[in-house]
């Protein structure tokens, strides 16, 4: 079913609707979240209320409401780029009467009523594919917000997950006119703080005896270059290019815990990032160690699928 049948059903039925992104939020979340907003607004004349945690990164692509804003018990909810409902910006979104989840990751939890869940490169994919194929009118600011989620979700088109039809996706949202260049230049903006991070990261780089390259983050240098969660998860592009490691992984402090992030080149490796409670696409991946004295088991097992 096409996502916007449900939506057009469903917006008609409560006094409001909400659209929900992920914990630490990324492009295509706040692209998802804001472009699925944009294109209700633009094609239903509802304007709905939208949930993330704060990004000031992606500030640019519009404004939402903090997580406990906002009153779910009489709302038709669309939960957008989230695989598991503990992931959720605001977990509390559960206790609404109707959910549509729209996702791209591996299934690992249909929470919704309904469940639009495909494999493809983005959710802003099957968000702008879905408006295009129901032929939705699909304005600049909507076109920006996804185009947003799809070039960064996708490492600029170049991560196995792109065909061609993502191609012709993101060919049709820059059709709509918004200005692209200033897009790329807001995405590819950085504080000094973030570019004296990027240099401090390169020389934290370990190689595990197996050929697993990978690197911990800990609090004080999160605290010492001020850096969101966002801002370090750019310490995988430090890792992504170099020759002979198609496995890396980061660890980094976040709130008492250790937030880890998988990557490889073509090794499916979601399963290590499951038996360690999280989940993820096959080739990039994430999950949660309650401190860092497990950071070796991960390693290790991340070992076994080194070719």
């Amino acid at each position: 079913m096409n996502a916007f049948e449900i939506i057009e059903r469903e917006i008609i039925k409560y006094p409001k609707t909400v659209v929900i992104g992920h914990i630490q939020p990324d492009g295509d979340c706040i692209g998802a979240s804001l472009g699925l907003k944009y294109l209700i607004e633009e094609n239903y004349g509802i304007s709905p209320i939208v949930v993330n945690q704060p990004i000031a990164r992606f500030g640019f692509l519009g404004s939402w409401n903090l997580p406990g804003s906002v009153d779910y018990s009489d709302a038709f909810v669309i939960q957008v780029d989230n695989s598991a409902r503990e992931r959720s910006a605001d977990p509390s979104f559960m206790a609404a009467p109707s959910i549509l989840k729209i996702d791209h990751h591996i299934v690992m939890d249909s929470y919704g009523h309904e469940n639009i869940e495909e494999l493809l490169s983005s959710c802003c994919e099957i968000i702008a594919s879905h408006a295009i194929r129901r032929k939705l009118k699909i304005g600049a600011d909507a076109a920006r917000c996804l185009y947003a989620g799809m070039v960064t979700d996708t490492g600029r088109f170049s991560y196995p997950s792109v065909d061609s039809s993502t191609l012709r996706t993101a060919a049709t949202l820059l059709d709509t006119g918004f200005d692209l260049s200033f897009l790329i230049s807001k995405i590819n903006e950085r504080s000094m703080d973030s570019v004296n991070f990027i240099i401090h990261a390169y020389s934290q780089l370990r190689v595990s005896p197996g050929g697993v390259l990978y690197m911990y983050i800990t609090q004080d240098v999160i605290d010492r270059y001020h850096l969101t969660p966002d801002m370090v998860s750019e310490a995988l592009s430090c890792m992504r290019d170099i020759k002979g490691y198609p496995i890396f992984v980061l660890f980094a402090d976040l709130n008492g815990k250790i937030r880890v992030e998988f990557r490889s080149d073509r090794i499916k490796i979601n399963q290590v990032a499951v038996e360690f409670g999280g989940g993820g696409h096959a080739f990039a991946c994430g999950a949660r160690l309650d401190d860092a004295s497990r950071i070796p088991d991960v390693v290790k097992e991340l070992e076994k699928y080194i070719p």
